[in-house]
């Protein structure tokens, strides 16, 4: 079996937790597992689609006529339907056999979407813009003219110089310093003395698959840092560090000694 389905057999088997399962698929990129794990299944013998089993489904550039070949509708996060449909789009979408939807959305045909790991600056975005996140998502430098509206699904970061209308949310946030800056590393990163030799204070670490701790450092370390640590699956680190750590940190699912953690998850890393 692929690895890609690999964590979800053991899910179904009873082998893992699904903080295991969190941890198991952390280095793959949220957005290429979406579409991987996203089927649209053809009835034998028939011309009619039923699609299933995805984050986000954006009909906006559909016809009625091409509307008319989906069947059904099923456990998708997200129906994306256009702002202005016509009478006919709305009689044949309605005609369609849904279920396990969890939000219907009518959204601007010019509405930027992002999938997994996002960090989004003013550079990133224009003015009057409609933008919806799917996943971890970081808010940073966006001025109050711009009037960003905001739809996120996942742990929100967002800097107190970000102006943005936030219309929907689900999930966590978190609220930063301007001056907080963020490293984004979506596998392994280590902690030692160095490492904060070389960082300013108050930085956060996120979205990183594993961060392992060195031994050397020590609370008073962290503490002169400021570091914080948001949605992490696994940090690897001295039992010591861990009442820091916890009071430190957004959405991290694991908190463990590195001998915990390798026997724990032998299978799955390679340390």
């Amino acid at each position: 079996m692929s690895k890609l389905y690999g964590g979800l057999s053991e899910l179904k088997s009873g082998g893992m937790d699904f903080n295991d399962v969190l941890a198991y698929y952390s280095e793959m990129p949220i957005s290429a597992f979406i579409c991987k794990t996203g089927k649209i299944k053809k009835k034998e013998g028939s011309n009619m689609a039923r699609i299933r089993n995805q984050a986000n489904l954006d009909l906006r550039q559909f016809t009625p006529e091409a509307l008319k070949k989906i069947k059904s509708i099923s456990r998708v996060a997200n129906v994306i339907l256009p702002e202005n449909m016509s009478p006919e789009f709305a009689e044949v979408y309605a005609g369609i056999k849904k279920s396990m939807i969890a939000n219907e959305m009518v959204i601007p045909s010019g509405a930027c979407i992002h999938n997994g790991s996002s960090i989004i600056t003013k550079s990133d975005v224009t003015e009057n813009s409609l933008i919806i996140c799917n996943g971890l998502t970081v808010i940073k430098d966006i001025p109050e003219s711009m009037k960003i509206r905001l739809i996120v699904n996942g742990c929100l970061i967002k800097s107190k110089d970000a102006f943005v209308e936030i219309l929907e949310h689900n999930g966590s946030m978190l609220e930063i310093d301007t001056v907080v800056k963020i490293i984004n590393n979506k596998s392994e990163i280590k902690v030692d003395k160095n490492f904060l030799d070389n960082i300013g204070e108050k930085t956060a670490l996120v979205s990183c698959a594993r961060v392992i701790i060195d031994n050397s450092v020590t609370d008073v370390m962290l503490k002169n840092k400021k570091l914080q640590f948001i949605a992490c699956a696994l940090i690897c680190a001295n039992e010591e560090l861990h009442g820091y750590i916890h009071a430190n940190s957004v959405d991290v699912a694991n908190v463990m000694t590195l001998e915990q953690a390798k026997k724990k998850y032998k299978r799955k890393f390679r340390w």
